[in-house]
């Protein structure tokens, strides 16, 4: 990408996500952070992703950090507003064909692979690293992934299916997710508070009716799958990548125990897999809206 041939639609959109994530981090709550009363894991590390997908890796990067420094308040919240920046830097590595630079040409999965590898190598520069050498599993299985796979994700993704001229949505899926909106709204309220355990189910189930719902909408034009799962794969990296900051942040500025880490590491495995399936049901409806409408021009 030239930086001096910013366009117009690029600048609005960096505003447009950064703002986004403002708006999500100061309003939507997120996971608690286990050993931090006054910080939680927010959700705009779904939509970090996104905006790699969106406007590369570049531009991916400045919006979601602006969003996440705009709001910092301490100095774990600016260490941390890297980390969906990294997200959306290596979501748009994986989906573009080569880095340029003025001598140079890399391949887009090479420097995602340099940029994760770079961040699990930190986890074992610490102490608490040597201490819990298994933790750093989910990304590990990322770094693999992308070297197994290499430019396969980039050209999936340039490949996407854009022939498909009309939406057809699928109601069955759009009843069902408005019905689990609806119990996540029902399940909250003081004529249930004797089953004490309902209200917790109510923001999973937000999420779950969401992407039922954004799936019922946005469900067609994605070929024989390898789209979806180009989107999917470069979200999960992205995904743990920004997990990874958030540790190497926690670590440096609170020294925690490390068998926090493992005790923990099935909840960050289902905390970063709701989040990589929320980037992909977004990412494959809004890269496919956004082509379509013929507003998607970043470099591949």
């Amino acid at each position: 990408m030239k930086w001096f041939k910013l366009s117009t639609r690029d600048v609005a959109f960096v505003a447009v996500f950064a703002a986004l994530s403002v708006i999500i981090i100061k309003f939507i709550p997120g996971f608690p952070v286990i050993g931090l009363s006054d910080s939680s894991i927010k959700f705009d590390a779904a939509l970090a992703p996104i905006y790699g997908l969106v406007l590369g890796p570049y531009l991916g990067f400045l919006a979601a950090f602006i969003g996440g420094i705009v709001v910092a308040n301490s100095g774990f919240s600016v260490l941390t507003s890297f980390s969906p920046a990294i997200s959306a830097l290596i979501a748009g590595l994986l989906t573009q064909r080569n880095y340029r630079s003025r001598s140079h040409s890399f391949p887009g999965w090479a420097m995602a692979a340099a940029v994760l590898g770079f961040l699990i190598l930190g986890w074992y520069v610490t102490w608490v690293g040597q201490q819990a050498p298994f933790y750093p599993v989910l990304h590990i299985g990322g770094l693999l992934a992308i070297v197994v796979t290499r430019g396969w994700v980039a050209t999936a993704f340039n490949k996407g299916e854009r022939k498909e001229k009309t939406w057809t949505a699928k109601p069955s899926y759009l009843l069902s997710g408005i019905l689990i909106l609806v119990l996540a709204y029902i399940l909250p309220k003081p004529y249930l508070s004797s089953l004490e355990f309902l209200p917790y189910l109510s923001l999973p189930l937000y999420f779950l009716g969401g992407i039922v719902v954004l799936y019922g909408l946005f469900n067609r034009g994605i070929g024989k799958g390898n789209f979806a799962a180009a989107i999917c794969l470069a979200s999960y990296c992205g995904i743990i990548a920004d997990h990874m900051i958030g540790n190497l942040a926690y670590i440096t500025l609170f020294s925690p125990p490390p068998e926090i880490f493992m005790t923990v590491l099935p909840v960050s495995a289902v905390e970063r897999s709701i989040f990589t399936a929320i980037a992909t049901v977004i990412g494959v409806g809004l890269v496919l809206a956004l082509r379509r409408a013929g507003l998607f021009s970043r470099e591949l």
